[in-house]
């Protein structure tokens, strides 16, 4: 099921439709009640991976179409964003990174996703990286609807003491973060991992993150 830019597009939708399932009002309350809570959550999660799985064979076997030669400058732009990307996946459980944002996880996936269109010409990876990022983006707000409307008691502390925007919480004075209450040792963690990826790359992907 894989070879062509249909099969990656059929496995980004599923991925889309499947991810769509919880914020939809009524669909997962209602699953819920028809399988019950165990099943619901092991069906949704290996059909999440098993798409997953596809999404990364169908890529990997895509056609190479170019849309634009990439210059060799703009490999410093996921040099740049994945640090923060990294941080942000290390990070998603403390209290401290809601103080940034209180999608952590939706923001990673944005900063990597448009980190790496510029970077990669060709017609997979703008797919690939514009649906992430596309679905990170509609996800917060369905997200932010779901939480208002299943727990309104929580959602009136959240939404005071965060934002759905990067740092529009803090600059409201709504929120404090802090290196510190976010955790150093997590964002130490996130740098580490982060060295690894980056020696780990052409060796994974078969491409060097490298400018030159």
């Amino acid at each position: 099921m894989t070879g062509t830019l249909w099969s990656l597009a059929l496995a980004l939708a599923i991925f889309i439709a499947v991810h769509m399932v919880p914020v939809v009002p009524g669909l997962r309350a209602a699953l819920i009640n028809a399988w019950g809570n165990r099943v619901y959550r092991a069906l949704f999660s290996i059909l999440s991976l098993a798409d997953l799985v596809w999404i990364v064979f169908a890529h990997m076997d895509a056609p190479y179409v170019v849309l634009w030669d990439a210059p060799d400058w703009s490999r410093l732009i996921p040099l740049a964003a994945m640090p923060l990307v990294m941080i942000l996946l290390a990070t998603m459980p403390t209290e401290g990174i809601k103080k940034v944002t209180r999608h952590p996880l939706l923001w990673a996936i944005i900063l990597w996703a448009t980190a790496h269109i510029l970077p990669n010409g060709d017609a997979a990876s703008l797919m690939l990286f514009a649906v992430f990022a596309l679905y990170a983006l509609i996800d917060q707000p369905l997200a932010d609807a779901r939480t208002r409307r299943e727990e309104p008691e929580s959602w009136v502390k959240i939404s005071a003491e965060s934002s759905a925007l990067p740092f529009l919480a803090a600059l409201q004075g709504r929120a404090r973060p802090s290196l510190k209450e976010i955790g150093y040792p997590r964002i130490a963690l996130a740098l580490v991992l982060y060295v690894v990826i980056l020696f780990a790359h052409e060796h994974v992907i078969g491409l060097s993150p490298m400018p030159l």
